[in-house]
């Protein structure tokens, strides 16, 4: 199974599986189950029986609850730490080799029946890889590759779903091929522990794809992080930090697991559109909406067929729109007249003094026009208009039910309902940020929303000297962590959470 897995600038020395023989396997003729395994060939480990991963024959996904008590090892300590809980049926194959390179990488693919019922519960199944005995997170969400930290709400462009029986696999869902940096030292025997495990129970399958010939340091293609105005577009050069050290150049090849070539353009299930330019970078349309978005890419050598995933991780940030009226210690004032030292009144700490303020005007046009929020829609306020990720502080007995605060902070795109809530389009329009010492709600228009948050994302989508700005005002701030800045004043709610809280309250009216 090793040599399966492992590539160019790797030499296996030795090997070891744990496990019960029927819960790993190498295997060919990958391409008969197209959109699942990104390969012909490579190495399933299973929580049950490998042969139950697909159908031979006939229809797939005949059925819903594939499962399999096997006589893995129960409450290892390595997967429990990961998973949270006592963790059952794991299997895991050791391995020692010597790289050529200090960084390696792996690409794979998590599937499992657990989904989608059992997301955010306590059946979190999950996959490890700990190099020289130290875990190796992926580069999305809390770290793990695991069923609550990826699946259909919290990463919805990662995740497919096989519940409607479109692909040939028995998993009701699976990840697109997804990728893993791993530190590793040049020159010298390491050692490498890849596995599996169920979570809470020895119900319901998951499985570990592991592409063959993944394992290498001849290509990798590191993880891209930057941000963008959701309002807007920017183009990325991805493939800037990428590593190769063979012949040839290098080719986007996918985006987020879509064939493409430059000029085509790929819609993510999030809703930002990416196109892939002749150069080789990529351009991010945004929709909109406030959140996180990551979605991955395929690079491929022109000499030698090395291919490696990358991921992409990109954020926005709110504004005001100009003309709204904050109140201050003075009474209220236009948003494009405050200045640094000015003193705003937040709901937390009374009066403070902002410390900077910046502007930028857009074509009020598509994604980029601002919401308009009628007078009254959440109690005594005026009408106010905000960008489509500014958020507005929620003050609602359900949300405690549901995420255990009574207050919290939702984005006005989310807010959109046609009626009281709707997208206003046409002329341009002029966003105004404000940044206290620490994050606060204030009153826009008699409405609470929030100030400007800095972040590791947030802080790179200015220029160069506007970050310095910042830094030197925040001497603890670091602008690659984020680190050194107060956390969000109140939850900040995802748009799927908002929308089961809208719901809610709906229901309940």
């Amino acid at each position: 199974m090793a040599n399966a897995m492992f590539g160019d600038g790797v030499t296996v020395v030795g090997a070891s599986y744990t496990g019960p023989r029927e819960s790993s396997a190498t295997f060919t003729n990958g391409d008969l189950s197209p959109g699942v395994l990104p390969s012909s060939s490579g190495v399933i480990l299973s929580t049950g029986n490998v042969r139950d991963f697909t159908q031979s024959g006939g229809d797939p996904n005949r059925a819903t609850d594939t499962s399999t008590d096997t006589s893995g090892i129960d409450n290892n300590s390595q997967f429990n730490a990961i998973a949270g809980a006592r963790t059952f049926d794991a299997v895991w194959i050791d391995v020692d080799f010597i790289p050529a390179g200090d960084v390696m990488t792996m690409r794979f693919v998590f599937s499992s029946e657990e989904y989608p019922e059992y997301v955010n519960s306590a059946f979190n199944d999950v996959m490890g890889v700990w190099a020289n005995g130290t875990y190796v997170p992926i580069a999305i969400g809390n770290g793990t590759s695991s069923i609550n930290n990826i699946n259909p709400m919290t990463q919805p462009n990662l995740f497919i779903s096989n519940l409607n029986d479109e692909y040939n696999t028995e998993m009701d869902g699976f990840t697109v091929t997804m990728t893993l940096t791993i530190p590793v030292q040049a020159g010298v025997v390491n050692s490498l522990r890849i596995g599996i495990a169920d979570t809470g129970d020895a119900r319901y399958d998951s499985n570990l794809i592991i592409v063959g010939d993944s394992i290498q340091t001849t290509l990798v293609a590191r993880d891209d992080e930057d941000t963008m105005f959701a309002t807007g577009e920017k183009t990325f050069d991805i493939l800037a930090n990428d590593h190769y050290s063979g012949a040839g150049t290098l080719n986007v090849t996918q985006i987020n697991g879509a064939n493409v070539s430059p000029g085509q353009v790929v819609t993510l299930a999030s809703g930002q559109q990416v196109q892939l330019n002749a150069d080789g970078t990529i351009t991010v349309i945004g929709n909109g909406d406030s959140e996180q978005v990551n979605f991955t890419y395929t690079v491929a050598s022109t000499i030698g067929g090395h291919v490696d995933t990358g991921i992409v991780k990109i954020t926005t940030i709110p504004c005001f729109v100009a003309g709204t009226m904050i109140l201050t210690d003075k009474g209220e004032c236009p948003v494009e007249s405050l200045r640094p030292g000015d003193l705003v009144m937040t709901k937390d700490d009374g009066p403070q003094p902002l410390r900077w303020t910046g502007r930028r005007q857009v074509a009020a046009v598509g994604a980029l026009a601002p919401i308009e929020i009628r007078a009254g829609t959440f109690g005594n306020h005026r009408r106010l208009l905000v960008s489509p990720q500014h958020r507005v502080l929620v003050h609602d007995p359900l949300a405690e039910l549901l995420f255990g605060e009574t207050e919290v902070l939702v984005a006005a795109r989310d807010l959109v309902n046609g009626r009281a809530v709707r997208v206003m389009e046409g002329g341009a329009v002029d966003y105004v940020h404000l940044l206290f010492d620490r994050h606060q709600i204030v009153s826009s228009e008699g409405l609470a929303t929030e100030s400007f948050l800095p972040g590791p994302q947030s802080t790179r989508m200015f220029e160069a000297e506007i970050i310095e700005e910042i830094c030197s005002l925040f001497p603890e701030l670091n602008p690659q962590t984020g680190g050194g800045y107060s956390p969000a004043a109140r939850r900040t709610l995802r748009p799927f959470e908002a929308q089961l809280l809208f719901a809610a309250a709906e229901k309940a009216a």
